[in-house]
């Protein structure tokens, strides 16, 4: 980590993932209370959610070529001046005290405004590592900018709950984009050319869009022939369909089976955060002695004994314990796996694959929430979570096969 901080421009990227997040996650708990409060109807939370994901379903591939064209830097700028701008005109409406129709309004437009900038954001801002570091110090900044999510996500919760009891929604809203301001000018400070070529406007821009078709093309096809990352991507797909309403499960049985009050749950998604927090702390000592495809396959394994403990047990120590080690090895999963498609991509690629990981891995976690919702329904949540035990060991014995060395295969 010394080795990481002594770079200035890797400091001021950090203190830059710092206040981004930090305007994400008071973003996060702000905006589904502040919604409710003004409109009293649920089914606006549901359609904000639908615009919050269509954006990277439909541009992920097209953001990840045109990062690959571009200057990440001024990328992630651009990103956070969208993002500021769209917050303070988001404030100003809330402070004007608009009808309810007329906020709702915007704020379905700031939304979708900001989801597709967090599309273009999310991919630019895994790209920019590969530029800041050398590969064998990937997964270290990666675990450094992971662990800074985790800490926002348990922190800023608590802060805004604090906050929105006795601050008006216009200026929460407004810290938000100061944050953003921040980041942005952090970026700004950074002294480094993220790629040969610069975004100077719409010059650059329309033949740049004539050849995006072509570069998802290119991308899909690097990917397609490069095994090392087309198949841990197929098998985190495989993952996030068996486990992805996992969150959903582990919060009806709490509530409804063991009948946890709304405060004790708070602490065990708080006890999840720092548990995901405590995976980015240990994720480069397993890298570096383990390896990343006996890694992978191990931690599908352990999450899917864990999950079959949560299902069997009654007891709410056990059941905590159990999220608690399923959050560990989900922050584990996260950073190696990116570590491993920075370490395997080329550089020119690199923003088309990450945008192919994020696009595939988005869509099966729809579908994950869709078939274990259904199947909560069908048979119970209990019933639910020991269904994806079962499915994520199957996917450990296919990680087993895939994954394996050539010469064992071969043989």
């Amino acid at each position: 980590m010394k080795n990481i901080l002594k770079s200035r421009n890797n400091r001021l990227y950090l203190l830059s993932v710092i206040t981004d997040n930090f305007g994400s996650a008071l973003m996060a708990f702000v905006l589904p209370l502040m919604v409710l409060d003004i409109t009293k109807n649920g089914i606006h939370l549901s359609i904000i959610s639908i615009i919050q994901t269509l954006p990277f379903l439909v541009l992920g591939l097209p953001a990840g070529a045109l990062t690959d064209k571009f200057d990440v830097k001024k990328i992630l700028i651009f990103s956070d001046l969208i993002r500021l701008i769209s917050y303070l005109v988001f404030a100003t409406a809330i402070a004007l005290h608009l009808t309810i129709d007329c906020t709702i309004f915007i704020i379905y437009a700031v939304s979708l405004f900001v989801s597709v900038t967090n599309t273009l954001n999310t991919v630019s801002e895994i790209t920019f590592v590969s530029f800041l570091v050398e590969k064998k110090d990937f997964s270290e900044l990666n675990s450094l900018v992971y662990g800074i999510q985790y800490v926002a996500n348990f922190a800023l919760p608590i802060v805004g709950g604090v906050l929105y009891q006795f601050v008006s929604h216009s200026i929460l809203i407004l810290i938000c984009a100061v944050f953003y301001l921040i980041s942005l000018l952090l970026e700004k400070m950074i002294n480094l050319r993220s790629q040969n070529t610069s975004f100077t406007g719409l010059a650059d821009l329309k033949p740049a869009l004539k050849t995006v078709k072509m570069d998802i093309k290119e991308g899909l096809n690097y990917t397609l022939s490069l095994h090392s990352v087309l198949y841990p991507l197929i098998l985190a797909a495989l993952v996030n369909i068996a486990s992805a309403n996992f969150d959903n499960d582990s919060l009806i049985i709490l509530r409804t089976q063991i009948g946890l009050s709304s405060g004790n749950i708070g602490i065990v998604f708080a006890i999840a955060a720092i548990s995901a927090l405590i995976g980015t702390l240990v994720v480069n000592w397993l890298n570096k002695r383990v390896g990343f495809y006996l890694l992978f396959t191990l931690l599908i394994f352990t999450g899917a004994l864990f999950r079959a403990v949560f299902a069997l047990s009654k007891n709410v120590l056990v059941l905590v314990l159990a999220i608690a080690v399923i959050a560990i090895i989900e922050s584990i999963i996260n950073i190696s796996i990116i570590t491993n498609r920075q370490q395997q991509v080329e550089q020119k690629y690199l923003g088309r694959v990450t945008s192919i990981y994020k696009t595939v891995l988005i869509g099966v976690n729809s579908l994950g929430y869709l078939l274990g919702g259904l199947i909560a329904k069908k048979i119970g949540s209990r019933y639910g979570v020991g269904i994806s035990a079962v499915a994520l060991l199957a996917v450990t014995a296919l990680s087993a096969y895939l994954l394996a060395p050539k010469k064992k295969r071969n043989e």
